[in-house]
C-alpha cells in the first residue's frame, strides 16, 4: 500500500485544527513532514497551540486562519492557494435545527471550496461511528455495516424538546449523518477532481495535543470520571459502550486515508476496543493504588459489537507499521493533565 498521493512538504489545510481531534491530526501532519495551515474560529485562542507547535517543530511550522463562520459561501476565499490537501472537522454543536442545517452548509461549502482550488487532490471529512449506528441494551448482537445511516438519529434530534437533556447528543449524532450524507451527495452529482473520503471515530480518548483544549470533549468527560465528579457524562456515552479508539490512532487514520493513493469514496472505521466503563475504573485502581475512584457501575450486559475492521487495520498497519494503540496506555495518558 503506497502512501504517496502528494510529496512531503506539501500543504494540509486543516478546518478545526485547534480540536481534540483535529490537534492530533495537525501535529500527527508536521510529525510526518507536511505542512499546515489551520482554521479557528479565533486566531488569539489558538496562540498557546501555535506557540507549542513552534516549539516542537520549528518557527513557521503551522499557519492560522480565521474564519468565522463555515456557512458562508466565500469563507474560504484566499484561504486554499498551495493546499494539496484537507482535512475537515466541526467546530461547535448548536442545539436545535440551526445546528442540523449549519453542519450540512458548511459540508457543501468546504466542499465546494476545495473543488474550485486546482491544488486539492484529496479531501477527508471527519464524520463518527453514530453515523452508522447507536449501540443499544435491547440489541444484544450488533453487527453494523459501513454503508447504514443512523436515520433515527435524526428523527429523535427533531423530535426532542431542546430542553431535555439528551438533546445535545441527539443533536450531534444527527448533525453527522446529515452533513457526511450531504458531503456523498455533492461529491457524487458534482465529481470534483479530489479524493474524497470520511473517517469514523468511535469513543475517543487519549492525550490532548493542544494546551488549552475544549471543555465538552469525550477527553475532557474521561478526565471527569477519573476525578469522581458528581454525574460524569461521560456515562452518556458508555450506556452502552461502543468500540474506544485512542486519538493517536485517529490521526494516522486521517493522513492515512488523505495520503493513500487507492482510497476512494470509502467510509473508513476508527474503531479498536471493546469495554465497559468498570474496565477503566479498574486500569486506574491499579495504576494510581493512591487514589480513591468511585464505585463500579451496575449495568445490564454489555452488548456484542462486531465490525469487520479489516480495512482499518490493514491501512493503519502500513502507515504506522503497528496496529491499535492499547486500551490501557489510551485511558491512563487520557488523565495525565489532571495528575
Amino acid at each position: 500500500m503506497s502512501f504517496d498521493r502528494i510529496p512531503k512538504g506539501s500543504l494540509i489545510l486543516i478546518t478545526g485544527a485547534t480540536g481534540f481531534i483535529g490537534s492530533a491530526v495537525t501535529d500527527a501532519a508536521l510529525r510526518h513532514g507536511f505542512k499546515v495551515r489551520g482554521v479557528t474560529r479565533s486566531i488569539s485562542k489558538a496562540s498557546v497551540f501555535v506557540k507549542s507547535l513552534e516549539d516542537k517543530y520549528g518557527k513557521g511550522a503551522i499557519e492560522m486562519v480565521e474564519v468565522k463562520d463555515l456557512t458562508v459561501p466565500d469563507a474560504f476565499d484566499g484561504t486554499l492557494e498551495g493546499v494539496s490537501l484537507f482535512i475537515t472537522f466541526f467546530l461547535r454543536v448548536h442545539v436545535g435545527a440551526r445546528c442540523l442545517r449549519s453542519a450540512v452548509q458548511s459540508t457543501v461549502v468546504l466542499m465546494k471550496a476545495a473543488a474550485k482550488a486546482p491544488s486539492v487532490n484529496s479531501f477527508i471529512l471527519t464524520s463518527s461511528r453514530v453515523a452508522v449506528f447507536v449501540p443499544d441494551y435491547d440489541q444484544p448482537d450488533i453487527s453494523p455495516k459501513v454503508d447504514q445511516w443512523a436515520d433515527h438519529m435524526v428523527t429523535a434530534a427533531k423530535q426532542t424538546p431542546d430542553d431535555h437533556p439528551t438533546k445535545p447528543v441527539l443533536v450531534y449524532a444527527a448533525s453527522k449523518v446529515e452533513s457526511e450524507r450531504a458531503a456523498f451527495e455533492f461529491y457524487n452529482s458534482a465529481r470534483p477532481s479530489y479524493a474524497f473520503n470520511t473517517v469514523l471515530p468511535d469513543l475517543v480518548f487519549g492525550p490532548v495535543f493542544n494546551p488549552t483544549p475544549g471543555m465538552y470533549t469525550t477527553h475532557s468527560f474521561l478526565n471527569s470520571l477519573f476525578l469522581s465528579e458528581p454525574e460524569p457524562l461521560i456515562l452518556n456515552f458508555v450506556k452502552p459502550a461502543p468500540l474506544a479508539v485512542d486519538v493517536r490512532d485517529v490521526a494516522s487514520m486521517h493522513l492515512a486515508a488523505l495520503l493513500s493513493s487507492s482510497m476512494q469514496e470509502r467510509r473508513i472505521w476508527a474503531a479498536a476496543h471493546r469495554f465497559e466503563i468498570n474496565d477503566i475504573l479498574a486500569i486506574w485502581r491499579e495504576e494510581f493504588p493512591e487514589r480513591k475512584f468511585v464505585e463500579d457501575f451496575k449495568l445490564p450486559p454489555q452488548p456484542k459489537i462486531t465490525l469487520d475492521l479489516t480495512e482499518s487495520e490493514e491501512l493503519l498497519r502500513a502507515f504506522e507499521g503497528r496496529s491499535w494503540l492499547p486500551f490501557r496506555e489510551t485511558v491512563i495518558v487520557n488523565v495525565q493533565d489532571v495528575l
